[in-house]
């Protein structure tokens, strides 16, 4: 097994996540909990690559006549974001978030990857209930996107007026 993928097999056992392998695809999936809800991601190691591709999958397909908005918010989410992009296929709505990390052959770098790891994790979580109030809801994406800021930014003052908590932790299906 390639060296990439023994880290990211070593992240998994370490978080005591479940997953599982395809050796064949050289990939990882695992299932997810958030605070948000629950999604599907997959990790895919190449160091014929070079690179560690991760997707955090949306839970439900964007039906077809909610795309045009939904791709619209993740334009507008996108904008100005520093790493990774949220994507959507138009022809039958997956809804992605995804990050990748290059490295040299042979040497991903084991706190990197759990570094990007949790930027994947915390920006599905984070953007969920906007994406859903779009196509579940009606919401505009301006609107969405807009209360979804004004929640952070409650979370943010609330959270300053309290002790500090324990990190949240992500727990896997």
């Amino acid at each position: 097994m390639a060296e990439a993928m023994e880290k990211v097999l070593e992240l998994f056992r370490a978080r005591e996540w479940n997953f599982e392998l395809d050796e064949k695809n050289q990939l990882v999936r695992s299932g997810i909990n958030g605070d948000n809800g629950q999604w599907k991601i997959i990790l895919s190691p190449s160091d014929e690559n070079e690179v560690c591709l991760m997707l955090s999958i949306f839970p439900q397909r964007c039906p077809k006549y909610r795309r045009v908005a939904c791709a619209e918010l993740l334009t507008r989410i996108n904008f100005g974001m520093l790493v990774g992009s949220f994507e959507m296929d138009f022809e039958d709505g997956q809804i992605n978030f995804k990050t990748s990390h290059p490295f040299p052959e042979g040497q991903l770098d084991a706190e990197l990857l759990k570094r990007v790891v949790g930027f994947n994790l915390d920006c599905m979580d984070k953007y969920l209930p906007a994406i859903m109030s779009v196509i579940y809801a009606g919401t505009s994406p301006a609107k969405a996107l807009a209360a979804l800021e004004r929640q952070q930014k409650a979370k943010a003052n609330h959270r300053a007026r309290k002790p500090p908590e324990q990190p949240r932790r992500f727990l896997h299906n």
